[in-house]
């Protein structure tokens, strides 16, 4: 059976629930195990770094903090010394963020978690601040290295115009983001991706989410697949009686204060039951999965080191037997 070319996409952050775990359990740790499992079947993996955390690691200027710092930039030295990816992802609420001086952070305050809720010139100055931080690390391995690709955080990339000026000043040319039937809109943020195009690629110019021909940016979507009621009940059965899928990190995505969000307003994908391609699903279910979408000609997968599990590296090196990975570079020879 042919290979299928897929991007393996990885949000590279900690949690933002009522904890948000420590640098060295929720990202070190299992970013270094899906490194050795992609590298020992011989995968690669596209790193979107949440630029603004190393950024306030460093401002909060404890012992703590500057040698969680070195552990990062050291690994993101490490990703690229591999032959992986990094790329641009800023979750903006960090300017809310307060330390909690055990390596952890509170970040209760949620009111700019989308870049919406910032002027244009600050978005603006967020792209290149980010860009230039990550490419100065990077550097030091391959001298020569660019950021070209972009995800928002909490996929709140809408409306573009906003930020497209931070996409041509810091030479973004790809956008991450959408992942098609998925709808949330809440207090916190919003996004629409319900009608976006049914492509692998596409090129926009004014918005994400509409093609443009001639666009001078590319969209990258995030596959997404329905979720049916056989995946359901093969992941349900392997719940049962394993507790693989049990997170493998100290941090956690739940906040207090979403039980006081309606769920209608909170979250429209439920209902539809679309769900974005990542690692965490049973081996069972995997072939199924991939076999569904036989014809896209792409795959585009998200993980979050974060959310690792007891699947995670196992469904990484088992999808060596269906997939060749490319990079976000790689799209302008695919």
């Amino acid at each position: 059976m042919k290979k299928k070319k897929a991007i393996l996409s990885y949000d590279y952050e900690l949690f933002f629930g009522d904890r948000s775990g420590t640098v060295q359990k929720s990202l070190i740790d299992p970013t270094n195990s899906l490194l050795d499992a992609m590298d020992a079947v011989g995968l690669k993996g596209n790193f979107f770094v949440d630029w603004q955390m190393l950024k306030y690691l460093k401002e909060a200027n404890t012992e703590r903090t500057t040698n969680d710092l070195i552990l990062i930039e050291n690994q993101l030295k490490d990703i690229i010394r591999r032959g992986h990816r990094i790329e641009l992802h800023i979750h903006p609420h960090w300017v809310d963020a307060k330390y909690n001086g055990d390596g952890t952070w509170n970040f209760d305050e949620f009111r700019h978690y989308s870049l919406q809720s910032f002027k244009e010139s600050e978005v603006t100055s967020m792209f290149k601040e980010g860009t230039v931080l990550l490419e100065s690390i990077a550097r030091k391995i391959v001298p020569d290295y660019k950021i070209i690709a972009f995800r928002a955080g909490g996929w709140a990339v809408q409306p573009f115009t906003k930020l497209k000026k931070g996409f041509e000043e810091a030479g973004i040319k790809i956008d991450s983001s959408p992942a098609k039937g998925f709808h949330v809109e809440n207090i916190h943020s919003f996004y629409d991706f319900r009608y976006i195009p049914d492509k692998c690629t596409y090129s926009f110019k004014e918005d994400a989410c509409v093609e443009c021909e001639d666009g001078p940016f590319v969209c990258v979507p995030i596959t997404t697949y329905q979720r049916s009621f056989f995946f359901r009940l093969l992941d349900k059965v392997r719940r049962m009686i394993s507790d693989d899928f049990v997170c493998l990190t100290d941090g956690t995505h739940q906040r207090r204060e979403d039980s006081k969000l309606n769920k209608e307003q909170k979250n429209y994908n439920d209902k539809q039951r679309v769900r974005m391609l990542s690692f965490n699903m049973s081996i069972w279910t995997l072939p199924f999965v991939l076999y569904s979408l036989r014809d896209r000609e792409m795959l585009c997968f998200i993980q979050h080191p974060k959310d690792q599990n007891g699947v995670t590296t196992r469904v990484v090196k088992a999808l060596s037997k269906y997939i060749e990975t490319i990079s976000y570079k790689d799209l302008s020879l695919f």
